[in-house]
């Protein structure tokens, strides 16, 4: 088996996948790390179950009036202490942009998960999802009067913002295509019995029962 071909740290059973939603915004808004505030989360949830592996998606998306905080709230209190944590980039690497915005005291579990990138947190590199594509949101426009930009607070419009409820289930697909593009990568060495092939046959499986896509 070749399973260090792709990550020296080998395939984890127990995963959730985490995909996000930025959009642009003014510069005197001030969001952090960059002008890109973090308007959506979306999970996937990968557990051992007996012989077999459930999987389990949520999402949070901003509505009227909420600021990313709101998704460090949700999110914090959904990752589990143990298991692999996969993500891909969006505009940047998402563990980075968690550790920027994620303040230790408030929310520890999100920043001790996302300094973690040597241990639980795979951050996977362009050569390994490139082909994945994630919907995008159009940039905030300026919400300040003229000449009042020292007076900008950070500030998002739903009525300019995605959908929320279509954002949710495209976040969620996102995660899952994340983690199927992660575990292919360890199936596509395995042979039949291994536990990365295992599970991709049993997503497999529920996608071809409940008619979703095969990611």
């Amino acid at each position: 088996m070749f399973i260090d071909t792709t990550d020296p740290r080998g395939f984890e059973p127990r995963a959730t996948a985490i995909a996000v939603r930025t959009m642009g915004a003014c510069y005197a808004m001030r969001f952090r790390p960059d002008t890109r505030p973090l308007i959506g989360i979306g999970l996937f949830h990968v557990t051992p179950d007996g012989a077999g592996f459930r999987f389990d998606g949520e999402a949070r998306a901003l509505r009227e009036g909420e600021l990313p905080e709101c998704l460090l709230d949700w999110l914090e209190t959904r990752l589990a202490d143990r298991g692999a944590i996969v993500s891909y980039d969006n505009w940047g690497s998402v563990p980075k942009r968690l550790s920027a915005i994620a303040r230790p005291d408030l929310y520890p579990h999100v920043a001790c998960a996302a300094a973690d990138t040597n241990g639980r947190w795979r951050d996977l590199p362009r050569w390994q999802t490139w082909h994945l594509r994630q919907a995008v949101a159009q940039a905030m426009p300026c919400l300040c009067p003229q000449g009042k930009m020292q007076d900008c607070v950070p500030s998002l419009l739903a009525c300019v913002m995605p959908q929320p409820e279509l954002t949710e289930r495209q976040l969620i697909d996102e995660a899952a295509r994340g983690w199927t593009a992660w575990a292919r990568g360890f199936g596509a060495f395995d042979d039949d019995a291994q536990p990365a092939s295992r599970a991709l046959k049993a997503l497999a499986g529920q996608q071809v029962r409940t008619g979703t896509s095969p990611g």
